[in-house]
């Protein structure tokens, strides 16, 4: 089968002349030669999104050359086109290989007969859903390429820039694609090495088809949550990371390409949640897994993510849902103003951390520790030989120590015993959203009920750790002190109630 594999990145905190720019300078591509083409690349499907169902992409493209020489009467070069499929394979972060059906085209219409060639082909349904493809987005952009001659393999390095077109709607592009042409698959990480050196590179697993369709579907600026994960039943602790380490990542490098170009507090959430997966994800299968990639390259950004979401929940949750207990009923017109200033001083705060945050993005060691962190999910074992319980087991494990930490006779500062127990709660938490097809019935009945009550829990102890550190923002952004003793005040009731409830 005819496979493509290539490794995509964004490039946070360029524009395309400068991303251009630095790699026509940069050590690995300065003595090659560039070629540039113009690609309009049109996406087609069913009008019940058949093919999307089917995990697969098909476009008719044409590609002009661009600087190239006229011809004797002063003719323009003419553009060839091309029709390709591609089909659903594997991918982890910006690592993809997957089945590709390249023809050459006449003219710029679909043919349908190369397409029963293909793996569609063996469809029941083909020749009538074949029938009724349409296009129904596109994307348009200059492709800048350069080919590199590595000792294991023969690599591709493709910056497209450009525009995303679909239903009405215009969205930029900017992407960078690493493809293997010929030889061993190692040559892409060397080259994506290479080019991490000086380039910010941040893993993409997003196709254009599937970016095009959210500019259909209006999803383009949503943030990305985990996904449901389908594993078979009693999966080994292999198969588990596969899917759901590398969802965790993708969930992390997903949003935070999102929150370059956005401000949508959700964006920095959802990334730091699907780092919060990924460690907790590490914990369940520990027992298994190879030592992984070293924390402390991602440290700088991760600093940067508590620092921009501590501000977002302070300005957007924990200070307006007390607002009214503060401000009092008539309002208090000086307790107003204070409230006010105080709202003032959070946003601003955020915007700042905000800003620094994109310029972390924009340092190179940000992509190398991702990509890092790739490689080694990569490498990880096809399988590995476990008890078929061997999820439950680990949750079991994390669920008494969460109600030890609850327990009344407790050790330790009630306080500290009730932020143990949130840590442990959202661990317990993603672990059995990742598991939790691969257990039999009767575990996963019980899994359900302490998931929902981890949840609980989480949610209910979050809000007093929330209230907290609003209190020490405001203190440190030097907001009248009156008002981070009022939310120190609502906190250690908040804590009361919760050590009590614990205690029932």
């Amino acid at each position: 089968m005819p496979q493509e594999i290539e490794l995509k990145f964004a490039l946070p905190g360029l524009r395309a002349a400068q991303a251009l720019a630095r790699l026509r300078t940069h050590p690995l591509l300065r003595r090659r030669r560039a070629r540039q083409q113009r690609l309009v690349n049109r996406y087609y499907d069913t009008p019940d999104g058949w093919l999307r169902e089917q995990r697969c992409a098909l476009r008719v493209r044409a590609i002009t050359p661009l600087a190239a020489p006229a011809s004797a009467d002063g003719a323009r070069a003419t553009a060839l086109w091309e029709q390709t499929l591609k089909t659903a394979g594997t991918q982890t972060g910006a690592w993809s290989a997957r089945g590709e059906w390249t023809v050459p085209l006449n003219r710029p219409r679909l043919d349908r007969r190369a397409l029963l060639a293909t793996p569609l082909g063996e469809h029941p349904e083909a020749a009538q859903r074949l029938a009724s493809l349409q296009a129904v987005y596109e994307t348009r952009c200059v492709r800048t390429t350069w080919v590199v001659h590595a000792p294991d393999g023969v690599v591709e390095v493709a910056l497209d820039a450009g525009t995303v077109r679909a239903g009405g709607r215009h969205a930029p592009l900017l992407e960078l694609e690493l493809e293997l042409l010929r030889g061993d698959p190692a040559a892409l990480d060397r080259v994506a090495d290479a080019l991490a050196q000086s380039l910010p590179l941040l893993p993409a697993r997003l196709s254009k088809a599937q970016r095009a369709q959210q500019l259909l579907d209006g999803t383009w600026d949503q943030p990305v949550h985990a996904q449901r994960l389908a594993l078979p039943r009693h999966a080994d602790p292999m198969a588990v990371a596969r899917a759901a380490l590398g969802d965790a990542l993708g969930q992390v490098c997903d949003n935070l390409a999102l929150a370059v170009r956005g401000d949508d507090p959700e964006y920095v959430h959802q990334a730091r949640v699907g780092w919060r997966r990924w460690r907790s994800l590490l914990r369940l299968l520990r027992p298994w897994l190879p030592e992984p990639p070293a924390r402390e390259p991602l440290q700088p950004l991760l600093d940067a993510l508590g620092a921009v979401r501590d501000l977002d929940v302070a300005a957007t949750e924990t200070l307006p849902a007390w607002a009214a207990a503060f401000v009092g009923s008539p309002p208090d017109a000086t307790r107003e103003r204070t409230w006010q200033r105080a709202q003032r001083r959070l946003q601003a705060a955020a915007r700042r951390e905000r800003r620094a945050l994109r310029a972390r993005l924009g340092d190179p060691a940000v992509g190398q520790a991702l990509l890092a962190h790739g490689r080694w999910l990569l490498a990880l074992p096809e399988r590995i030989d476990a008890p078929a319980d061997w999820a439950a087991q680990r949750l079991a494990r994390w669920h008494a120590r969460l109600r030890q930490r609850l327990h009344p006779d407790a050790a330790g500062d009630a306080a500290d015993a009730l932020h143990a127990a949130r840590l442990l709660a959202k661990r317990l938490r993603y672990g059995a959203e990742a598991v939790a097809s691969t257990l039999a019935p009767k575990a996963a009945r019980r899994l359900d009920r302490w998931q929902r009550n981890a949840r609980a829990w989480q949610t209910r102890i979050g809000s007093w750790r929330d209230m907290e550190r609003a209190a020490e923002l405001l203190l440190q952004l030097h907001a009248d002190p009156r008002l981070a003793a009022y939310l120190r005040g609502v906190a250690a009731a908040i804590r009361h109630a919760e050590s009590s409830a614990a205690r029932a």
